[in-house]
C-alpha cells in the first residue's frame, strides 16, 4: 500500500532540495499549526491528530491511501461554532487495510474533519465536481436556520482511492484548519504490533518471516567469525569489496539489531551477560555514536562494535 499526505501541493513536486528525504513531506509539515498538534494540544488537554492548515485555500484535502468510506458528512453552510457560521462540520472517515505477508493484515484508519461547506467553493475558484459523487451534495437533514449541522451519513461500502479529493479545509471556531489523524482500533493494532520487541533488553528471533519495525537476532556463544567471507579474492566478493576485520570466537551470546533510518541501515550488538541495559542505537548523527550508546550502518560496524568490552565480551 502507498500512502501519501493529505495535501499534495505542488511544491512538492518540483523541489530540488537534495538535502530532503521526502520534499513533500517536509512542505506538508509547514502546515502544521500550533494550536492543535499531537498529542497535547495548546491547552493541555489530549489531542488525537494534527492541525494542519495549507498556503492557500484551495489546496485539496486528498486520501492518503485507498480505502473504504467508514462514514461522512457533506454541509451545504457552515454552522455556528460560537459565532456566528464560524465553523464547519464536514468530515470524512476511511478504513485502509493493506496485506503484508504471512496472512498477516494492517487495518487502519485516517480522519478528515472540518471541510468546507459546498456553498463556499465558488469563492476559492474550486468546482465541486472535483469530489467524488457522494461529496457533491450535501447530507440530508441539516437545516440553515439556525444552521445546524446534518447528521451523518454510513459509508455503505462506497471506496475512494489514494489521492481522491475529499475536501478544502474550512474552520473550527473561526481558525482555518482541518483536523487530521490516523489512529488504529485496539485490536487491530494487538494484531500486527504485539510481536514487536522495540526496547525489549532480551529479543528474542522473529518465529515467521513476516515482522516489523527493528530485526532482531541471536547469536550464540562460542560461534566462529572470519575476518572476511568466504571465496573474498583481493578484499573483493563478486565484486562487492570487504575490508579484512577481527576474526575468532564470541565468548557470551550476542544480540543483533538491525534497521532503517533515512535511507541508512544501522546494526547495533550487545550481550546481555555483560551489558544488561545494552547499548542504545540511538546515534547524534548518520553512522556516528553518541555517548549513550553504539549504532553502525553496516555489519561491519556491528562487529567493530562487538569487539568492545563496553558492547560485549566476544573478541570477533
Amino acid at each position: 500500500m502507498i500512502v501519501s499526505p493529505p495535501f499534495l501541493p505542488i511544491a512538492g513536486t518540483t523541489s530540488t532540495n537534495l538535502a530532503l528525504t521526502d520534499p513533500m513531506m517536509s512542505i506538508v509539515d509547514d502546515f502544521e499549526l500550533a494550536h492543535g498538534i499531537y498529542p497535547i494540544a495548546f491547552d493541555r488537554r489530549w489531542h488525537t491528530g494534527v492541525h494542519l492548515y495549507p498556503a492557500t485555500r484551495n489546496e485539496k484535502v486528498r486520501a492518503i491511501a485507498d480505502g473504504e468510506v467508514v462514514a461522512y458528512r457533506e454541509c451545504q453552510h457552515a454552522i455556528d461554532g460560537g459565532s456566528a457560521l464560524d465553523s464547519n462540520a464536514g468530515f470524512v472517515l476511511l478504513k485502509h487495510t493493506s496485506e503484508t505477508g504471512d496472512g498477516r493484515t494492517l487495518t487502519f484508519y485516517s480522519l478528515y474533519m472540518h471541510l468546507l461547506e459546498l456553498s463556499a467553493y465558488n469563492s476559492v475558484g474550486v468546482s465541486g465536481n472535483d469530489l467524488p459523487e457522494f461529496l457533491r451534495m450535501p447530507s440530508p437533514g441539516g437545516i440553515l436556520n439556525p444552521a445546524v449541522a446534518p447528521p451523518a451519513q454510513a459509508g455503505s461500502g462506497k471506496k475512494v482511492s489514494r489521492k481522491d479529493v475529499l475536501g478544502l479545509p474550512g474552520r473550527c471556531h473561526g481558525q482555518r484548519h482541518i483536523h487530521f489523524e490516523i489512529f488504529m482500533l485496539p485490536d487491530d493494532f494487538d494484531h500486527y504490533f504485539g510481536a514487536t520487541q522495540l526496547g525489549n533488553t532480551q529479543p528474542h528471533t522473529p518465529a515467521g518471516t513476516d515482522y516489523w519495525g527493528h530485526s532482531y537476532f541471536i547469536i550464540p556463544a562460542g560461534q566462529t567469525f572470519v575476518a572476511q567471507p568466504p571465496g573474498t579474492v583481493d578484499g573483493k566478493l563478486q565484486g562487492i569489496a570487504f575490508d579484512a576485520l577481527q576474526s575468532g570466537q564470541n565468548e557470551q551470546p550476542l544480540h543483533i539489531e538491525s534497521y532503517f533510518h533515512r535511507g541508512s541501515r544501522y546494526t547495533s550488538v550487545w550481550s546481555v551477560a555483560t551489558v544488561p541495559d545494552r547499548c542504545g542505537p540511538q546515534p547524534a548523527a548518520p553512522g556516528r555514536a553518541d555517548p549513550s550508546g553504539h549504532a553502525h550502518r553496516s555489519r561491519a560496524g556491528a562487529r567493530r562494535c562487538a569487539a568492545e568490552p563496553r558492547c560485549a565480551a566476544a573478541r570477533l
